[in-house]
């Protein structure tokens, strides 16, 4: 009876056991389900002309900057504020001109003497010539009352230009801006004495802007003036020509410098910038949108689409950029059609939907 009992426990474990291990090889002989098809947005390959470019930091800065400086000694009583926009002949800081203004009364003065003293003179010398005619005075008395005429006349000129002198040294007195701009920096305050050649403030010209750059002199085969350029901040890139070039190399640095104009509206004056010059002649490449290359540790690739809209993954190398075109080497040829949006989690052979890239920035 024992036995039996053994023997029936022992076929129900069997039956227990042989159930789950049936349900196992069903499922891993059954085939993974495919993946859904991924949504992602294509562009194609362009071939192109492109160089090679070398990059080199910049300045933004204004062609007319300057520390405008007095012409005259004196005491400060009026200098511009901070900030504040002139026109070309704006006074940005007045002198007290007292000293000035009496010598100029002194000299009007004078000359109005001397103007009176010349008329008398005047006015002598043709009764003289009267008188000389008839032979009632001597010639030498004549001649003297000319001579004391013509100094007289020497005289009014020299009072005359000391006049306009102190009247000039008056309008100096009014420090005027060179050159529309605004007051970047005042140097004096109210109550200084200021001599000749002292600055008093700075004036910047921020309508007329350009980039100053300096380039290694073995890229000036490569650069002359009209050369197209690229200025770079941040994320920002913006094509420019370039408007003057100096070929003269520093001995030291062994760099040329090199301007690039701006508009106004584009950099504050002393933005910090890169410039992308030419190194190369330019050469006919296959370039790609730069969010179509994915990069990886094990080496840079781009999922191609292909006719039966499925992914394929072709390996590449990158080379020049220009704006949002790379240069890449591969199997990759002009009109390919290559997923720059949603290739992230796409995998080789997986099959994908394209999306239309205006509705998706639309949506954005």
């Amino acid at each position: 009876m024992r036995t039996l009992h053994k023997t029936l426990i022992a076929a129900a474990l069997a039956a227990v056991l042989t159930v789950p291990l049936v349900d196992l090889d069903a499922g891993a002989s059954a085939p993974p389900p495919e993946a859904p098809p991924a949504i992602v947005s294509v562009a194609a390959a362009v071939s192109t002309e492109l160089a090679p470019r070398h990059w080199a930091p910049g300045s933004v800065i204004s062609r007319q900057d300057a520390h405008v400086a007095s012409e005259q000694d004196g005491r400060v009583i009026k200098v511009a504020e901070v900030g504040q926009n002139v026109r070309a002949g704006d006074p940005i800081a007045v002198l007290d001109d007292t000293t000035l203004r009496l010598q100029e009364r002194e000299g009007e003065a004078n000359l109005s003497r001397i103007q009176a003293q010349l008329d008398m003179a005047t006015r002598q010398e043709q009764r003289y010539a009267q008188l000389a005619q008839q032979q009632n005075i001597a010639r030498s008395q004549y001649e003297q009352q000319q001579a004391d005429r013509d100094i007289l006349v020497q005289e009014r000129a020299r009072a005359q230009a000391l006049l306009a002198q102190t009247r000039h040294q008056r309008k100096q007195m009014l420090v005027r801006a060179p050159f529309d701009g605004v007051v970047a920096e005042r140097e004096v305050e109210l109550g200084e004495f200021v001599s000749s050649g002292d600055p008093v403030a700075r004036v910047v010209d921020t309508a007329e802007q350009e980039v100053r750059v300096r380039a290694p002199v073995d890229l000036a085969r490569h650069l002359a003036v009209g050369t197209p350029v690229q200025v770079r901040l941040g994320d920002s890139e913006r094509a420019h020509a370039v408007s003057a070039l100096v070929p003269v190399g520093d001995e030291a640095s062994r760099q040329l410098e090199l301007r690039i104009k701006m508009d106004a509206s584009e950099f504050p004056v002393g933005t910090a910038v890169e410039v992308g010059m030419p190194s190369a002649a330019t050469r006919a490449v296959v370039a790609v949108p730069r969010d179509a290359v994915i990069l990886r540790r094990e080496g840079d690739f781009v999922l191609r689409v292909g006719a039966d809209s499925k992914a394929e993954r072709l390996s590449v190398k990158t080379g020049a950029e220009v704006g949002d075109l790379v240069e890449i080497s591969g199997n990759v040829k002009a009109g390919d059609r290559l997923i720059v949006r949603g290739g992230e989690r796409v995998e080789a052979g997986q099959a994908v939907t394209l999306q239309d890239l205006s509705r998706a920035v639309s949506a954005r």
